[in-house]
């Protein structure tokens, strides 16, 4: 009988243990994210997250060049600055953003009061910043200085006051990331025949320019040779003999829109994190990459079949990658380990409202929580590991008409990293 009662505790024993492990799965429930934590980390691919596309990227229509909207209508247009912050939840430091279709870029406190302003309306008229030009602020120094630039025309940098230090005319777009040595690596445009894509239209195509600190050229990384002449040149579309969309005058290959800079800190990780790698984000390729800093070619390419026209990767500090998806209907957040391209993180609430159709950005903060701009709606939101939203905050510049602008990008930065603050009257 004891035997009996033994070997029916054991049976009910696994019984449980099989119940529960299927629940956690199924469920996704305790202890699921640990175990799927330590398999990714040992490198069981089976445990990457799958994960639904609501719908396929318009590939041909995204093939077009076309204008930025600089906003959009809101119904709750009365909303305002800081609408929403959990008490001691919310990441401590002070957000950096530009308004799209103003020319301004600002630094607000957690309760959303200014703190700094900086302008391109002392630069250009109103003509030609205005509704539809891609412009940002994208980079703010500990002494006030800042980078931006003006879609086709320049990258700039004015001094803590608004006033030009220096620019640099180019068919510049989308981002202009410092390194850690003072090098700025800017997106910029330029044009060619490639008869192999397509011999009817000239290719709108993407470069990395790279600058000195004082704003000279210093050399020129092309990212369509890049793509061209690595494994994954398979994805670039070829469009001869393809009707494409009315009014299309170049055929938009990659449209990158966002490029950062590695700095050899995560390099004992993994050969792809090396010194000089740039991470960059192709939206038209549905797709992130790494490109080799010295030899110009790309060493890992992740998104097509999992990504719909994504933004802003960023390199996160155990070497992930944090994407804005921005999809069709409504948009995600999701991570990625580029060591085994599993998807270690994803934030995808069955809001409506979650979703910018273009642009939008994210970044992980010292407390593990996200910072997510919803660049079209003029939207920022926090939201903890868990998916709890912690902060909001609602663009001011509403028109009348409820019109909000919206937002190039909002970063968080610790006050302690901008002394000019404390040392400038307010």
């Amino acid at each position: 009988m004891k035997r009996l009662a033994a070997l029916l505790l054991a049976l009910a024993v696994l019984a449980g243990v099989f119940v529960w492990g299927f629940a956690t799965e199924r469920y996704r429930i305790f202890p699921i994210q640990w175990i799927k934590r330590g398999a990714v980390l040992v490198g069981l691919r089976g445990w990457s997250e799958p994960f639904e596309m609501r719908s396929a990227s318009p590939a041909l229509a995204a093939l077009k060049n076309v204008p930025y909207l600089s906003g959009s209508v809101d119904p709750n247009a009365k909303a305002t600055g800081v609408i929403e912050a959990a008490a001691g939840a919310v990441a401590p430091g002070v957000n950096f953003y530009s308004t799209l279709g103003r020319g301004d870029a600002f630094l607000v406190d957690a309760r959303g009061r200014l703190l700094w302003r900086w302008s391109l309306g002392k630069l250009f008229t109103e003509f030609e910043v205005k509704p539809g030009i891609d412009f940002g602020f994208t980079h703010v120094y500990p002494n006030g200085d800042v980078i931006a630039f003006l879609g086709e025309k320049a990258f700039f940098k004015l001094d803590k006051d608004s006033r030009l230090l220096w620019r640099r005319d180019a068919l510049a777009h989308h981002d202009a990331f410092v390194a850690d040595d003072g090098e700025i690596y800017a997106l910029v445009h330029s044009t060619r025949q490639v008869p192999a894509i397509d011999p009817r239209h000239r290719l709108l195509l993407d470069d990395v320019l790279v600058l000195s600190p004082e704003g000279e050229v210093r050399r020129v990384i092309s990212l369509f040779d890049a793509v061209r002449d690595s494994p994954y040149a398979f994805l670039l579309p070829k469009t001869l003999g393809l009707a494409l969309p009315e009014g299309v005058d170049a055929v938009d290959v990659l449209h990158a829109n966002h490029v950062e800079v590695y700095d050899g800190s995560l390099a004992a990780l993994s050969p792809l994190f090396a010194r000089g790698n740039l991470l960059l984000g192709m939206k038209n390729l549905n797709a992130v990459a790494i490109v080799d800093g010295r030899t110009g070619r790309v060493i890992w390419l992740w998104g097509p079949t999992n990504l719909t026209l994504p933004h802003h990767p960023t390199i996160l500090g155990n070497g992930h990658v944090l994407i804005f998806d921005n999809g069709t209907s409504r948009s995600q957040i999701v991570e990625v380990d580029p060591r085994t391209d599993s998807v270690t993180w994803r934030y995808a609430p069955p809001d409506d409202d979650f979703f910018s159709g273009i642009r939008g950005a994210c970044q992980r903060l010292p407390n593990g929580d996200t910072l997510i701009t919803l660049s079209q709606t003029g939207y920022a939101v926090e939201v903890t590991e868990d998916g709890r939203r912690v902060w909001k905050f609602a663009n001011p510049a509403v028109s009348p008409q409820g019109f909000r602008d919206g937002i190039y990008r909002m970063t968080r930065l610790p006050e302690s990293s901008l002394p000019f603050l404390s040392a400038s009257p307010r």
